[in-house]
Parts: C-alpha cells; structure tokens; sequence
C-alpha cells in the first residue's frame, strides 16, 4: 500500500460516522471476495490521540498516524520477504540432500541393502515431488485477491470570510431583478462574495450558494452577474437544499438555484435544485440520494426550463424517478422557467402554476380529454359521414373512412382487382386520396396504368378511341397520384409496409392496395401456426392503418369452394371462407364479397361487414360492368324472372371535369 493509497483509507474512516469509540464494519479490503460480503470484520477503534483498525480475516490493519503506519508496512515487507528467501534455501538444500543418496545407489545397484535404501530414497523424493506439485496446483487454483477501490475523498469547502460582501450589487440584483426577498436569501443562507473566476480571470462579485447535506457544507456554487459560475474543485455534487426533502412525501426539483429560491418565496419548500443545471443529464450526483431522500416520495415535480436541455433533463429525471409518481409544470407561452414566471406575474400566480403540474401522459393510454377537438366536432356536427364512391346503390351501403381496413374477397375472375380499382379511382377523383398500389398480379406495370386511364377516361386507352391529348393529360395525373410497390429485395409484408410509409410521407398517399395476400412472401416461424401468423399480420396492417391514417384495401382470395350439385357456378364466399384464418372477417373494419354472374350479366357486390353503422351496413349492390372502358355502373337486380333495362353506360371523361377550376364535382351522372 503507497502512501497516498493509506491515506485515502485514513481519511475515509475519519468521515465514516459513529456514535461510539469501538464499532465494527465489512472490511473494504476483503469483503469482495468473501462468501459472506456483510461479515464486520473490520473492527474500528478510536482513541484521542488517533486510531486503528484491523480486519480478523485478512490481517487489514490501518493506523491514524501515517508515519507509523508506514514503518509498520515495511516491517511486514521484510518479514515476508525474509520468509520467503528462507522457505527458498530450505528448498534447494533438501533437493541437494535427496540426490546424493540416489548416486551412491547407482554405483552399488547389486548390493541388496544399497537396493532397499535406494527404493526408499526414491519413495521420499516422489512424496516431497507429489507434495510440491500439490502446492503449485493450489496456488494456482486460488482466487487471485481483487482489493476494493479507495474511497473517493472529496474536498470540504474552506470559505475565507474576509471576502463576504455586505449588501452588494448582487444581492440587490436578486432582490430588484430577480424578484427573490431578502429573507428569503437570508434564511436559505445566500451570501455575496469577491471569488476568482477562471472565464474571466479575476475576482468578481458573487453570490454563493451553500451545498449543505446534514447542515454541513459539501460545496459551494458562485455565480456572477453575467451568469459565469463555478464549484469549488474536487468537492461532491449534491443536489442544492437536499436537507429540504428528506422525510418528505412530496418534493419540487428545479433547474437552477434561483428557481429553487423563487419556489421556496411562493411557499413551496420541499424544493432541491439540480447541482449544474440542464448540463447534469447523466444525474450521477443523483445516485447516492435515491434511496435515502427520493423512494420515499408519493409525488415528485418537476419544475424544468423548457429549452431542448431542459426537457432532456427532465425526460431523464421523469425515467430514473418513475414516470407514475412524476407531474411536470407548464410555464405556458412567454416564460421557460420558474423565475420568469415569477416576474412576469406574482408569488400566488407561480405556485398555483406548479401546483396544477401535469401528469405525465401514459404511452398507448388516452381518455376523453385527449379528443376534445374530434368529440366537440362531433357533438356540433354529429358523426362524419366517410367518402362516397359516387356509386349510388353502392354509397346506400358503405362510407368509407382513413384509419381503417378493407377486406374483399371472391371467387377467382369474379373481378375483385377491377372493383378495387373503381374504388380507389372514385377515391382519388372525388376526395384527392392518392393510392398506393402493391399489386405484383398487375404486371407489367404499363397493363395496369392502361386500364387505370381508360377507367379515368372513360375511352378505350388507343389513338383509334381516345384523343392523344386526353391520354397525356391522364398519364400526367396519374403519375402525381398513383404509385406501385415493387420492392427489389424481397415481396415480405415488413418491405412492402416500409415503402409505403415512405409513399405516405413523400407522396401523400391516403389509399394503400395489397392485390392479393397471398402474394407476400410469407415466412411462418415454427412456434407459430398458419392462424396465428396471418392474425398477427393483420394486426400489423391494421396498426399501419391507424399510425399512417390511410385505407387500406386487402384482396385476399378464398379457399376452395365446393360447385352445388348440378350448377356450374361457384357459391357465393364469404368472409370465413378466405383461406387461412377467420381473422380476415373477425378483424377487418369493412368486409366486401365481389361476385360476378355471366350468365346474367351482372356483378354483385356484397358489403358484409361495416364496423360502426354511421359508415353503413350489410346488404347488396348490384353492377353492370363495361368492358369498353372497364367502369362500373349500377343497375337493378337481374335474374331469370326479372330482366331490367340496358343500363345508361357512363363514358365522361372524369379527369377532364375535375381538372376544371370551377369545377366541383365530377359529374358522375353526366351521359355521352
């Protein structure tokens, strides 16, 4: 042990406190290592001209006076290193003995009792080998001794009092500008001092602010007029005023002294300060005082400045003190922190202000208050009503609304991807709800936008039926309005999802089409069933829905449908039919069957599930389907005993009537 090193342990034990002259304590040297870590046996003893103390386990021992302690260390050296060069010659002069006998033995190996003699000097030598090898086998299987570190020694605070100033310009700068009363300064011992400051590099007046834990002096901060502050080196950093909060079941933490000061004139005084402003994020000074001064508390707030160091400080203060017993004040617009508060109005105003701190909000737990704006639209204006297609039979039926998702589903070429298509078209045109597609049935890319234009166009997309003009014209809007996923690595739902929440940002896309499911490339861990994947992935995409607010559209195609006996037509699906699990219809928000009867000549679109009626409900709408231009129009119900009229086929250029400034709506019901 160097000096310094006894030293530290010197003054440790001298600050440990006591209430008697003998006591007992873990030994800081060995403890560590022990099976038993809390055995006292480190025994103190105190007397007036110094001490020691000695461990009865490791033989520890330390003397108040270095000198003696010193010579007392080197004594013990020398005695072991005595010891070890005489365990050393004893050594080599047994292994000196044991060899002359042996070489006696060799020269009279036919003697009997030269024989006999040798076997015993061979004997003693594979013992005292067997015994040496043991004892190197133990050294090394001993635990190496890993002593504990010294104690940290912090420097005490001398304070040279010739230098205390008497009603200077710095108190009265708190009084006059920072609105604290003399009193108050007084009581919590505030004091103005000439210091030196090394951001200036001579003395300036200062006010000091005493670090006091137990009323005893641990640090000090000066402060001047231009905000230049420091410690005193080497001292501990401890939260200002921590004698304020101990036993208490509240307590108030501020950013900064004066904050603190102006808490403590409002007449709230359980209030600490943080030791060096926002810039003690890390809160190690904290470490020391959360079980004996913060475990206790029932409520804690936090009375931080709002700049963007204020609130990482509270953020971390809020995670290491537990965000359940943690409220934080709002000093509202104009001020960042108590003190400024305080100036811009009065005593009372600043601690009704803290007084009303804020819970901290609950991550993933909301309550009415949270939608007052959308509950109030809707307590004036009643319900929203959803986007209409401008399909009147099928509007009848279903609204639809951002936030939520769409299941459809039918029997393959019934034209699921072409109703989705009208829908999301109508969408676009109606209310500006930009789509993004993941459609990889719908390739080549071109084939799809051709029929997403004539569908716009109401036109045959050729040179023969539609005006090159008009087909630029919708080429151009599309390109600003519709977007296809194609992603390069992989088809998985998590790359399909993460491009389309960059289409969301970037683009503004409102509509997001997955045409068909079981295009994904799904990978189903082992500890998962075919049911409990595809409902977590439903989970996901319904998740996605909310965070990015867009409709999201699924087609996913049924299982295997038995004929009825003696038709050729498949029965109509539904949503329990979709292949892999219920949770297409259990977990869906709407719910559409497409069915397409040729025979007839007409589609019907079957609305099987509406999660909340003020956007519709079940029933069936019923469709005549172009193959000129690819649009759907709505007709009446045909069977073998009812044959209705032709319907009017729609061909208007819808793209031509929304783009028209003036124009406002679509002119859907418009006729050639």
């Amino acid at each position: 042990m160097t000096r310094e090193e006894h030293a530290d342990y010197v003054r440790w034990l001298k600050s440990l406190p006591r209430r008697k002259d003998h006591f007992r304590m873990p030994c800081p040297e060995c403890s560590a290592t022990r099976s038993n870590p809390k055995d006292p046996s480190f025994s103190v003893h105190i007397t007036r001209e110094g001490g020691w103390a000695k461990c009865f386990h490791c033989d520890f021992a330390i003397a108040w006076n270095e000198d003696e302690m010193w010579k007392r260390e080197q004594k013990q050296q020398d005695r072991e290193r005595q010891k070890q060069q005489k365990d050393a010659s004893q050594q080599r002069k047994s292994q000196h003995h044991d060899a002359a006998p042996q070489q006696r033995n060799t020269a009279q190996r036919h003697d009997t009792a030269s024989q006999h003699h040798d076997t015993a000097s061979q004997h003693h030598n594979t013992s005292q080998h067997h015994d040496a090898a043991s004892q190197q086998r133990n050294t090394a299987q001993r635990k190496p001794h890993i002593p504990l570190q010294p104690p940290v020694h912090y420097v005490c605070p001398v304070i040279n009092k010739n230098k205390q100033i008497m009603n200077g310009e710095m108190m009265e700068y708190m009084v006059g500008r920072r609105g604290i009363p003399m009193d108050v300064l007084t009581r919590m011992k505030i004091e103005e001092r000439l210091e030196f400051l090394p951001q200036t590099g001579k003395e300036e007046a200062c006010i000091c602010f005493p670090y006091l834990e137990d009323g005893v002096m641990k640090n000090m901060k000066f402060r001047d007029a231009a905000k230049h502050f420091k410690m005193v080196k080497g001292a501990e950093l401890i939260p200002w005023n921590i004698d304020a909060i101990k036993g208490k079941e509240k307590c108030y933490i501020t950013e900064g002294e004066i904050d603190a000061l102006s808490l403590i004139a409002a007449g709230l005084e359980e209030v600490v300060s943080v030791p060096n402003g926002a810039g003690g994020a890390n809160l190690q000074w904290l470490d020391r005082f959360v079980e004996s001064h913060f475990d206790d508390k029932t409520e804690i707030i936090l009375a931080m400045d709002t700049d963007k160091r204020g609130v990482e400080l509270r953020d971390e203060l809020v995670r290491r003190l537990g965000m359940d017993r943690c409220k934080v004040v709002a000093w509202g617009e104009g001020c960042k922190d108590a003190n400024e508060y305080l100036l811009k109005y009065d005593l009372p105003r600043l601690r009704q202000q803290v007084e009303q701190a804020a819970e901290i909000p609950l991550e993933g737990v909301f309550c009415p208050m949270d939608e007052w704006d959308t509950l109030m639209d809707i307590y004036y204006n009643g319900m929203p009503e959803g986007a209409d297609t401008g399909l009147e039979n099928l509007d009848r039926l279903i609204k639809f609304e951002r936030g939520f998702v769409l299941t459809v589903t039918g029997v393959p070429g019934s034209g699921k991807s072409e109703f989705v298509d009208e829908i999301a078209m109508r969408l676009l045109l109606r209310h500006d709800w930009k789509v993004g597609y993941f459609s990889p049935e719908n390739t080549p890319l071109a084939y799809h936008y051709r029929k997403l234009i004539r569908r716009v166009v109401g036109k045959r997309f050729e040179h023969k039926g539609m005006p090159l003009p008009e087909a630029g014209q919708a080429i151009r809007y599309l390109a600003q309005s519709v977007f296809s996923i194609m992603p390069k690595e992989d088809f998985s739902v998590e790359s399909v999802l993460r491009i389309a929440a960059q289409l969301v940002s970037r683009k503004g896309v409102k509509v997001l089409v997955v045409d068909p499911f079981n295009r994904f490339e799904h990978q189903i861990p082992d500890w998962e069933t075919e049911t409990q994947y595809i409902s977590r992935i439903f989970d996901e995409f319904s998740n996605f829905a909310v965070k990015h607010k867009v409709l999201l559209i699924l087609v996913a195609h049924p299982t295997k449908l038995r004929r009825e006996p003696g038709s050729k037509r498949w029965p109509v699906p539904t949503l329990y039919d979709i292949n892999g699990s219920a949770a297409f219809f259990n977990k869906t928000d709407y719910g559409m069957v497409i069915d397409r009867n040729d025979e007839l000549g007409q589609v019907l679109v079957r609305v099987a599930k509406v999660r909340f009626d003020h956007l519709g409900g079940p029933g069936d709408a019923f469709f005549a389907f172009s193959t000129y231009n690819g649009r759907y129009t709505p007709t009446e119900e045909r069977t073998l005993d009812h044959n209705p009229p032709e319907p009017k086929w729609e061909h208007t250029n819808f793209l031509t009537e929304k783009l028209k400034p003036e124009q406002q709506g679509l002119g859907f019901n418009e006729g050639e």
